[in-house]
């Protein structure tokens, strides 16, 4: 890890400012800086969580592009022999790249991604113009909602009246756990694969690894089709007949297959880098 770190650390450095900079000029260019004098006029361009949800999904491209291009020395035979003749073990060489790509890559995301949305709207709502009387616009904070992460396991916020007094309750409902941890470990699950199929590439390993993805998925997506036809002749074409039904805990099938894809890849995603790296080490 040291010697990585030695040698790329200017890479790190500049990879972090690129990624700082370009979240910002995002958030700060979707969030609105005109609107109107009346409130009920403005609720369609209120920055809500589902406007950062999608920004904040957008950006782990970016974060599984530096997961799946780690170990960059095998990329020619030069620094393949280079760095295999490194004197560490293969689960050192396997680990420190999963802790700086992976563990490090993603917290330093996450802490990026808060500070960017935190400052892209101080910097609207400073900026944020009433049309009609072209001032400032005095209900700014309205219009976009501050960041936390909560927003991201947000699934329905709004207002209530209570039946007996009358009086507005706010409303915020949040996905179930199961939800919650098996939607973040799909995605996981994806940079893991990014991570670990890469070593079984000896160049363009980041490219090969997204199209080996997207040829997965078509595969398996053919695979629906052919059993589509045979449970179901009405089937037509390269249509999917998938009956859904849901559990008794809410979760829906097809949800529950996602979930499972990232509870159990993990286990095994992992294990194949690491045997991969061992048999290039050898």
């Amino acid at each position: 890890m040291r010697n990585d770190l030695l040698i790329n650390y200017k890479k790190y450095c500049l990879a972090i400012l690129v990624a700082f900079i370009l979240g910002f000029v995002f958030l700060y260019g979707s969030m609105p800086r005109l609107v109107y004098g009346n409130e009920m006029e403005n609720r369609w361009n209120i920055f809500s969580s589902s406007r950062y949800m999608n920004i904040f999904l957008a950006s782990i491209v970016a974060l599984g592009a530096l997961v799946g291009s780690s170990f960059p020395d095998l990329g020619s035979k030069v620094k393949t022999s280079n760095y295999l003749l490194i004197p560490a073990s293969t689960f050192e060489k396997f680990s420190s790249q999963f802790f700086i790509r992976v563990i490090c890559g993603a917290a330093i995301f996450l802490v990026l991604f808060w500070v960017d949305a935190r400052l892209a709207r101080a910097i609207s709502v400073m900026q944020m113009v009433d049309i009609k009387t072209n001032l400032h616009y005095a209900n700014a904070e309205h219009i976009i909602d501050k960041f936390n992460y909560g927003m991201i396991f947000l699934y329905e916020k709004g207002i209530s009246y209570s039946s007996e007094t009358g009086s507005p309750i706010e409303k915020i409902v949040y996905y179930k756990p199961i939800e919650t941890w098996g939607a973040s470990l799909f995605i996981v699950s994806i940079g893991l694969y990014l991570f670990s199929v890469k070593l079984f590439f000896k160049k363009l390993g980041l490219v090969k690894s997204i199209i080996s993805f997207v040829a997965l998925f078509f595969i398996l997506f053919l695979f629906m089709v052919i059993f589509s036809h045979i449970f179901y002749p009405n089937t037509v074409g390269f249509e999917v007949m998938l009956p859904s039904y849901t559990f008794q805990n809410g979760i829906d099938n097809v949800e529950f297959w996602l979930f499972l894809i990232g509870f159990v890849s993990p286990l095994f995603l992992l294990p194949l880098g690491y045997f991969k790296l061992k048999e290039k080490q050898l």
